[in-house]
């Protein structure tokens, strides 16, 4: 790579976090339309990859709509400021769903609904579990806080940038080089550590948080946004692509950018419910 190419990828790479940073830090009302471009970039680069060598029955752009009308009704659901929106918004999806596999004369209709659905489970889903983890999971006075998103963000651009570096210098052994040729288990096993020493800081920065939780989370946000790396990779590998989308020069897309966090998330959501349960008894 040469320096103009590194130069145009610190650049774009820094404004992405500048962007995700002011969606996690300026509040719930930054954090709704900032994740539902996201979201939308999303879908889109998900649904373009699935219709490389055929185009489906269901309208990609259906889709985004959906998803992001389905993330914009879940902010309204925790507001309080309507709670029937949310679950007819989902209801109004799959039922169109339906209506399509009766009303579309094409043999692949059930294909074309369960790339949708799967869409929707992939990626507006976890997003979704981004935004309720960040209104229910603090111990600060406040309806809705960063803390949790931005600590599953930086663990995993952590995990990224060590497994990367380290892989890179010494990584010898392949791992699971069928789906990701590039990944090494040293590289693997260096995303924890460096992970996890990134917990201890947070526990020294958000004393409101024992150390013991911080670490675990850390070490959740680690195995499972490795996985989530992976699996997009299997995604990629399986359409031949190399990257999910162009936005971000010299990164890809933003599928490329939060394939880990999609993973992590469901993950994280099911360690603070956990762990929050047995603070409580």
């Amino acid at each position: 790579m040469n320096t103009k190419d590194l130069f145009t990828r610190a650049i774009a790479g820094t404004i992405y976090i500048i962007v995700i940073l002011i969606g996690l830090l300026g509040g719930r009302f930054w954090f709704m339309p900032i994740f539902a471009a996201i979201l939308g970039f999303g879908l889109y680069e998900f649904y373009r990859m699935v219709e490389k060598n055929t185009t489906h029955a269901i309208s990609k752009i259906f889709n985004i709509f959906s998803g992001v009308l389905i993330f914009f009704t879940a902010f309204l659901f925790l507001e309080k400021i309507n709670l029937f929106a949310f679950p007819a918004a989902i209801l109004a999806y799959l039922l169109a769903l339906y209506m399509s596999a009766i009303i579309v004369n094409r043999y692949d209709i059930l294909h074309a609904i369960i790339y949708s659905v799967f869409g929707q489970m992939y990626i507006t889903l976890p997003l979704c579990l981004l935004m309720l983890l960040s209104y229910h999971f603090n111990l600060f006075d406040e309806k809705f806080h960063y803390v949790p998103g931005l600590a599953i963000f930086v663990f995993i651009w952590v995990n990224d940038t060590a497994a990367y570096f380290i892989g890179s210098l010494i990584g010898k052994h392949k791992f699971i080089s069928r789906i990701s040729p590039k990944k090494s288990v040293e590289g693997f096993i260096a995303g924890i550590v460096f992970t996890v020493i990134a917990g201890l800081i947070f526990a020294h920065l958000i004393p409101e948080y024992p150390t013991d939780f911080w670490v675990i989370f850390a070490f959740v946000v680690s195995i499972f946004g490795t996985l989530g790396d992976l699996f997009e990779s299997l995604i990629k590998r399986t359409y031949d692509l190399k990257d999910a989308g162009t936005l971000i020069p010299g990164h890809g897309g933003i599928l490329d950018r939060i394939d880990s966090v999609l993973i992590a998330l469901p993950a994280s959501y099911l360690f603070l419910m956990a762990y929050f349960e047995l603070a409580i008894r």
